[in-house]
């Protein structure tokens, strides 16, 4: 078959990619000038480096699968790393359960409860229960108001802004879940995996494989317009310029599909509009020192910019990046206003407020700013979400979409989309 893939992110090559080994003809259309999606790269002195940060954990079956099979398991690192939570301008350790017994921003009590529910998360089934119930509201039946009002109130909000208090328990119980899997049998130490090189080299080898079985990507080439023929082919059109295919998959956000010119079905593009998402901004700085000895801080602040500070390389610190990297991440809606400042106000507000966490930070230190913007990086799970889900099958025959949007009950992440890559591949050809 002649197949389509809208897209060059993870799915979308994973999915050529296994659509290529089946003997399939494979054409990708990505509307940037690269591929990788949100794992896509940029150069930092002599190494590459992922614009939005990146680690895999080691219960990441589907995509260390992957890794293995390209060849590309000695470039694959398994490392330590310590976590901390800001709170009432103070870095707490957050790394072990050992750290969270001497959490003195709660009562032994509510540690004890905080503890628990995270181990409780390990042993739920059946999710779906959780689509009744808000994070928020599961959270303080579980662990009481306190813990919710200083740890994970102020993380929620800072990641769904105004949809924080609509937030799906089936979002936290997943994320509580996955924590736990990276630490094996040493319950005291997390292992995040990290490729030499950025993981830009395993979609690059995968471009390389795609492009060995004849298959093609056209770059800078968005597609606005997919219109079923007669004999069940699709025309999809990109740059003004029309092509005939057997099969069409989609892998942008469902808003992006809502966008485009094709007869859907008024009950679909109703499931495509509720399916939320919110905007990225992230702030890399090379600094010519560390700031902390943590690689993930969490900011449990309400009135803070950023959500998150990643010292990348506390985590991985032999690459040749010439400087010491660090990331300051905020999820925020489109209409946000600060999504639509300038990067030279964002740099400003960015580092006010990492003075406030670092008093002796010095911004004498910054070699250079680097920042990037998402329209689409976080989807909203929200209560019942599995019904308002679009279906990978569209009403239109032979157009499939498979998205960030539908890697449920799991969050995003790479593994989930490989593993997303794999199965509209196996529904399609």
């Amino acid at each position: 078959m002649n197949i389509c893939i809208v897209g060059a992110g993870a799915t979308g090559l994973v999915a050529a990619n296994e659509l290529v080994k089946k003997g399939h003809k494979v054409t990708i259309f990505e509307a940037e000038e690269s591929h990788g999606g949100l794992a896509k790269t940029m150069t930092i002195g002599n190494e590459k480096l992922e614009v939005y940060y990146h680690h895999i954990f080691t219960g990441d079956t589907e995509i260390i699968k992957l890794i293995d099979e390209l060849g590309l398991s000695s470039e694959l690192m398994w490392l330590e790393s310590k976590n901390s939570l800001y709170i009432n301008q103070k870095l707490y350790p957050f790394t072990s359960p050992v750290d969270l017994l001497l959490f003195k921003e709660l009562s032994f009590v509510e540690r004890i409860k905080m503890g628990m529910l995270v181990f409780k998360a390990k042993f739920i089934k059946h999710w779906k229960n959780l689509e009744n119930i808000t994070s928020k509201d599961w959270i303080i039946k579980n662990a009481g108001n306190n813990v919710y009002e200083k740890v994970w109130g102020p993380l929620l909000n800072s990641k769904f802004d105004c949809d924080s208090d609509k937030i799906s328990g089936t979002w936290i119980w997943n994320k509580f879940k996955l924590r736990g899997s990276t630490r094996g049998k040493n319950i005291n130490k997390e292992l995040l995996g990290y490729m030499k090189g950025s993981f830009g080299i395993l979609y690059d080898k995968l471009v390389e494989k795609i492009k060995e079985g004849g298959g093609k990507i056209y770059y800078s080439s968005a597609v606005d317009r997919i219109q079923p023929q007669e004999d069940k082919t699709l025309n999809v059109y990109s740059n003004g310029k029309s092509c005939n295919f057997d099969r069409v998959i989609v892998t942008t956000a469902p808003g992006i599909l809502n966008k485009m010119d094709v007869p859907l079905t008024k009950e679909y593009r109703e499931k495509l509009s509720k399916t939320k998402y919110k905007a990225n901004i992230c702030m890399i700085l090379e600094l010519d020192g560390k700031l902390s000895d943590y690689y993930w801080v969490a900011i449990a602040r309400k009135d803070f910019p950023f959500v998150l500070l990643i010292e990348h390389t506390n985590l991985v610190k032999d690459a040749g990046y010439g400087s010491h990297i660090v990331y300051l991440s905020r999820y925020l809606d489109q209409k946000n206003k600060m999504y639509s400042m300038s990067d030279e106000e964002i740099q400003r507000e960015f580092i006010k407020y990492l003075k406030i966490m670092f008093p002796n930070f010095d911004k004498s230190s910054i070699k250079r700013v680097h920042i990037n913007r998402a329209d689409y990086a976080q989807p909203v799970v929200v209560q019942q979400y599995s019904k308002i889900l679009p279906e990978m099958k569209t009403p239109v025959e032979n157009l499939f979409l498979a998205s960030m949007a539908q890697i449920y009950p799991e969050d995003r992440g790479q593994n989930y989309a490989v593993r997303l890559g794999i199965q509209v591949a196996d529904m399609v050809g």
